[in-house]
C-alpha cells in the first residue's frame, strides 16, 4: 500500500476511533477522581495511586492521540482545498502540515507542562506546609510544656493566662513571626494573645475559632507525636484555614493538668507557603516549561519538515504512477483530464489538433504471442514517440488502448511524425508486427469544448471508422449526434415495450402483372414520444443486443397474429410475413408462442403466416438453423429467406433449409436497366428458385421501368414504394378489394 494511502487510512481510523478516545478520557478522569489526587475516595494506598497513574495515562493517551492525529491531517491536505477528489493531483503543503504539527505538538507540550506545573505546585505546597506545620508543632510543644509547668505550680484561678500567653509568645517565637495563641477554658471563656497581627485580624481569628474551628474535635494533635509527625496526620490541609483572605496553620490540643479542669489550646501561624511557592517553584517551572514548549515547537517543525521531505517524494512517485500508463509510460486518461482542466496547459483561446489511433491488430498479436511481447512492442513504440515527437506536444494513452497526441495547430509536424511512427512495421527481436491503426482527427475547442466530449467523440469516430472499414476518419457532427441518439434509444427500449410504443406497419406484396395485393410484410416502427416515427434502422440493432430481444420478438409474433385473425374474420386469406432473427428461432418463449399461434391461424391447409430470416443469419449455423426451421415449418409457417444474393455463400447452403420463398435484395433492382449484364444476377436467382421450387419476391421496386424489366425476366410478385410504402393496418384494409 502506498504511503499516502496508509496515512489516509490512519486518518480514517482516527475518525472511526474518536469514540474510543473519548471513552478512554472519561475513564481516566473517573480513575483520577478515585485516587489520592482526586476526591481521595480510595485512600492513600497502593490501589489509589494505581488509579491515579492509570487514569493519567488514559487521559494523556487520548489527548496525545487527538493532537497527533490533528497534526497528521496536514498529510492529506491539498495545497488549494481540503476535499479529496479524483480529478485533482495531490500535493503535500509544507505550510499546512507545519501549522498543524505546531498546533498538535504545542498543545501536547502545553498540557504536559501544565500538568507538571500543577503537580509541582501541589507537591511543593504540601512539603512547605508540612515543614511549617512541623515547626509550629515544635513551638506548640514548648508552649504546652510551659503552660503545664505554670498550671501545676499555681491554681488556674490564680494564674494570669493573659500575661502568661504574652510572655510565652515573646519568648518562643522570633520577632517577625505572625502568630497567635488561644485558650478555651471549660466555662467557654477564651484567652487570646497574638504577635505581629493587627487588631482586626485578631478579632477575625478569634471569631473563626469560636464559630467553626473549635467544633472540629478530630483535628487534635498530641505533643508526643513529634518523632513521627508526618505519619501521624491524615492530611496537612486539615490544619490550614483561610481567615480574612489569609491562610493560617493552626494546631489544636486538648490539655488536662493535675490541678485544673480541661482546656483547649490553639496555636496558629500565618502561612507563607503560597508566596514562597509563587516566587520560587511556579516562576522556575514556568521558565522551564517555556523552554520545553519552545523545544517542542522546534521539534514539531523538524518533524513536519521530515514528513514533508520524505512523504512528498513518495507522493510524487505515487502521483506519477497514477498519471502514467503502466504499459507504455505515456500519460493516462486521468492525467489528460487534469491537463484539460488546467487553462495554463491547454488554453481555450488556442486551437489544438487531437489525433488518435486505435490498433486493430492487438488482439491478433496477443493471440499468437505472449502478453509480454505485446507490452514490449507498445513500450518501444511509446519510447520512440517520446523521443522523436516535439516535447511541447502531449502524448497519451486512453483507457481503451488508444494512443493520442494533442498539439497546437501550428505544430503539424508532430502529427505527421506520430502518423508515420504508428504506421511503421514494429520490430522486436526477430519478430515483425503491423499494428493496423484506425486513425481519427478532431479539433479542440472547435469540434469539442471539453475533455469528456473529446474522449467520447474519439471513441465514436473510431467505432464508425471500423464499421465502415476506413483507416482514417475526420470529425463529423452528425456521427456524434447519431451516437448520442443511439445511447438515448438504448436506455428507452424497455419503456417502449412496456408502454406499447412499437407499432407494426404493412407493406403490400403485389402481383406486377395484375396489380393485385397478394400478401404483405409486417415492418416494425417506433412511435417515439420525442422524435416521432422511427424506422428499424434506428433501433433494431439495439434491440438484438439488449435483454428485451425476446419480449420484442413475442410482441411482433402476437401482433401479426392479431392482424391475421382480423383479416381472416373479414374474409381475406392473405399471408402476412414477419421478421425474426437467427437467435429468435432458438428462443423457447418464441417457439412456444409460434406453437400457440399456429393453432389459431391454420385454417384448412392455407398458410397464413410467413417467417422471414436474413441470409446472413441463416449462414451462422446452417445445421442447427435447418433443424429449428424444419420444426417451425411443420407447425404450418412458411419460411422466406430475406436479402437473398447479398451473401457469397447463398447458393451453397440455401437448398439445405426448408425454404418456401426467396426475396431478391433491392440492391439488384436499383442498378437494373436495359443492359443484359444487369439482368444476370436476377436471372441466376430465378433459375435457382425454379429448380428448387421456391417462390420469388422482388424487394425495392420504385419505378415503372423496373416493373417492366422484372416482368420481362419472369418475376411476378414484388414490394416497393412504386406500389406502396409501409402503411397502417387500417390503411392496408382499405386497399383490399371489397368482398361484398
Amino acid at each position: 500500500m502506498p504511503l499516502i494511502d496508509r496515512i489516509k487510512k490512519i486518518s480514517l481510523c482516527s475518525n472511526m476511533n474518536s469514540l474510543d478516545r473519548f471513552a478512554r478520557a472519561i475513564l481516566g478522569a473517573l480513575l483520577i477522581s478515585f485516587s489520592p489526587i482526586g476526591i481521595n475516595a480510595s485512600g492513600n494506598d497502593v490501589i489509589g495511586w494505581f488509579f491515579a497513574i492509570f487514569g493519567i495515562a488514559n487521559i494523556f493517551s487520548a489527548i496525545t492521540s487527538w493532537c497527533f492525529m490533528y497534526s497528521l491531517v496536514g498529510l492529506t491536505s491539498l495545497s488549494s482545498k481540503e476535499e479529496d477528489s479524483d480529478d485533482q493531483s495531490f500535493e503535500l503543503d509544507f505550510k499546512s502540515i507545519r501549522k498543524k504539527a505546531l498546533v498538535g505538538f504545542g498543545t501536547v507540550s502545553i498540557l504536559i507542562s501544565a500538568f507538571f506545573i500543577g503537580e509541582s505546585y501541589e507537591s511543593g505546597k504540601a512539603t512547605v506546609q508540612g515543614m511549617e506545620l512541623q515547626q509550629l508543632h515544635h513551638h506548640t510543644a514548648l508552649i504546652i510544656n510551659e503552660i503545664e509547668k505554670r498550671l501545676n505550680q499555681e491554681d488556674l484561678q490564680v494564674i494570669d493566662l493573659v500575661n502568661t500567653l504574652s510572655t510565652i509568645t515573646q519568648e518562643h517565637f522570633i520577632n517577625d513571626t505572625k502568630m497567635f495563641i488561644a485558650i478555651e477554658q471549660a466555662n467557654n471563656n477564651w484567652v487570646f494573645d497574638a504577635k505581629n497581627i493587627d487588631q482586626a485580624s485578631q478579632q477575625n481569628i478569634l471569631e473563626a475559632l469560636k464559630s467553626h474551628i473549635s467544633n472540629e474535635p478530630d483535628h487534635l494533635m498530641s505533643p508526643n507525636i513529634e518523632h513521627d509527625f508526618f505519619h501521624s496526620i491524615d492530611s496537612v490541609e486539615d490544619y490550614y484555614y483561610a481567615i480574612n483572605d489569609k491562610q493560617y496553620a493552626i494546631t489544636h490540643h486538648n490539655f488536662l493538668a493535675q490541678k485544673t479542669s480541661p482546656i483547649q489550646i490553639y496555636v496558629g501561624e500565618l502561612s507563607l507557603s503560597s508566596a514562597h511557592l509563587i516566587d520560587s517553584i511556579i516562576s522556575r517551572m514556568l521558565i522551564s516549561s517555556v523552554v520545553v514548549i519552545w523545544i517542542a515547537l522546534w521539534g514539531a517543525v523538524a518533524v513536519a519538515f521530515f514528513i514533508w521531505k520524505h512523504v512528498e517524494g513518495s507522493n510524487r512517485r505515487a502521483i506519477k504512477a497514477a498519471n502514467t500508463d503502466s504499459q507504455t509510460g505515456l500519460l493516462n486518461e486521468r492525467a489528460l483530464r487534469e491537463i484539460f482542466s488546467n487553462d495554463l496547459t491547454i488554453q481555450p483561446s488556442r486551437e489544438y489538433t487531437v489525433y488518435a489511433a486505435k490498433f486493430r491488430n492487438l488482439s491478433q498479436i496477443l493471440a499468437t504471442n505472449s502478453s509480454i511481447i505485446l507490452t514490449q512492442v507498445l513500450q518501444r513504440l511509446a519510447t520512440r514517440l517520446k523521443q522523436e515527437v516535439d516535447p511541447e506536444c502531449i502524448l497519451g494513452r486512453l483507457n481503451d488502448s488508444t494512443f493520442v497526441i494533442i498539439t497546437p495547430v501550428a505544430k503539424a509536424n508532430c502529427v505527421n511524425r506520430f502518423k508515420q511512427l504508428i504506421n511503421e512495421t514494429q520490430h522486436l527481436d526477430n519478430f515483425q508486427f503491423s499494428l493496423e491503426p484506425t486513425e481519427v482527427e478532431l479539433s479542440y475547442p472547435t469540434d469539442v469544448s471539453d475533455f469528456e466530449n473529446l474522449i467520447s467523440s474519439v471513441s465514436t469516430l473510431i467505432y464508425h471508422a471500423n464499421q465502415q472499414r476506413l483507416p482514417y476518419l475526420r470529425y463529423q457532427q452528425h456521427l456524434i449526434q447519431n451516437s448520442q441518439k443511439v445511447s438515448q434509444y438504448s436506455a428507452a427500449l424497455k419503456t417502449a415495450i412496456e408502454e406499447k410504443q412499437f407499432e407494426l406497419f404493412l407493406q403490400p406484396k403485389v402481383d406486377m402483372r395484375t396489380g393485385d395485393i397478394v400478401g404483405a410484410e409486417a415492418l416494425i416502427r417506433w412511435n417515439h414520444p420525442e422524435d416521432g416515427l422511427l424506422s428499424p434502422y434506428h433501433f433494431l440493432d439495439l434491440v438484438e443486443q439488449s435483454n428485451i430481444r425476446s419480449s420484442f420478438a413475442l410482441f411482433v409474433v402476437n401482433e401479426v397474429c392479431r392482424m391475421a385473425l382480423a383479416l381472416q374474420s373479414a374474409g381475406y386469406q392473405l399471408p402476412l410475413s414477419l421478421n425474426l432473427n437467427g437467435y429468435d428461432v432458438f428462443d423457447p418463449n418464441v417457439i412456444t408462442t409460434l406453437e400457440k399461434v399456429s393453432k389459431e391461424l391454420l385454417v384448412q391447409k392455407h398458410l397464413m403466416l410467413e417467417i422471414e430470416l436474413t441470409e446472413s443469419e441463416t449462414a451462422l449455423d446452417v445445421d442447427h438453423i435447418a433443424t429449428q426451421l424444419d420444426y417451425i415449418s411443420n407447425l404450418g409457417f412458411a419460411i422466406a429467406l430475406d436479402d437473398f444474393g447479398t451473401g457469397m455463400s447463398s447458393f451453397s447452403y440455401s437448398h439445405a433449409l426448408p425454404i418456401n420463398t426467396i426475396k431478391i435484395d433491392r440492391s439488384f433492382v436499383l442498378n437494373i436497366n436495359d443492359s443484359d449484364q444487369s439482368h444476370i444476377p436476377i436471372k441466376a436467382i430465378l433459375f435457382l428458385a425454379e429448380n428448387y421450387g421456391y417462390s420469388v419476391v422482388v424487394e425495392g421496386v420504385e419505378t415503372q421501368q423496373q416493373v417492366n424489366i422484372l416482368i420481362e425476366l419472369g418475376c411476378t410478385v414484388c414490394q416497393g414504394y412504386f406500389y406502396s410504402k409501409p402503411i397502417t393496418f387500417d390503411e392496408f384494409v382499405t386497399c383490399l378489394p371489397d368482398l361484398h
